[in-house]
């Protein structure tokens, strides 16, 4: 399973004041973007990229989240988040970035209040 790709979405949940089913299902030590992941500082068109594969990944995650709510138990969450999980991973791969970068990218946006306000403005 992509522990990182779980964390990020929870943490742009955190970042952006989102719902995300990950920020719902996962404890607060899943609630950040992994250690491992390095900021990176995205010039415009990164920036671009990554609002538009934001948007995609937030639009199948929201898939995800009645199914969640629904579950009967803690065994069918887990197989509802591996699922949206490999489904997420996918769609950021799709769009043409890679984790590292799409994470990275996450991680400066909750770092920089400028770059998320920026961001925030770019997703409206």
């Amino acid at each position: 399973m992509h522990q990182s790709m779980k964390a990020f979405l929870a943490a742009a949940a955190i970042a952006f004041g989102l719902s995300s089913p990950y920020a719902l299902a996962q404890g607060a030590q899943e609630n950040a973007v992994p250690a491992t992941t390095q900021a990176i500082q995205p010039n415009d068109t990164q920036l671009t990229h990554y609002v538009s594969t934001y948007k995609q990944v937030a639009q199948a995650a929201a898939e995800y989240q009645p199914r969640l709510e629904a579950a009967p138990d803690d065994a069918a969450r887990q197989n509802i988040i591996q699922e949206a999980d490999q489904r997420l991973v996918s769609v950021v791969k799709q769009s043409g970035m890679s984790l590292d970068e799409y994470n990275g990218i996450s991680l400066a946006i909750q770092q920089d209040p400028n770059l998320r306000q920026k961001v925030e403005s770019m997703l409206q």
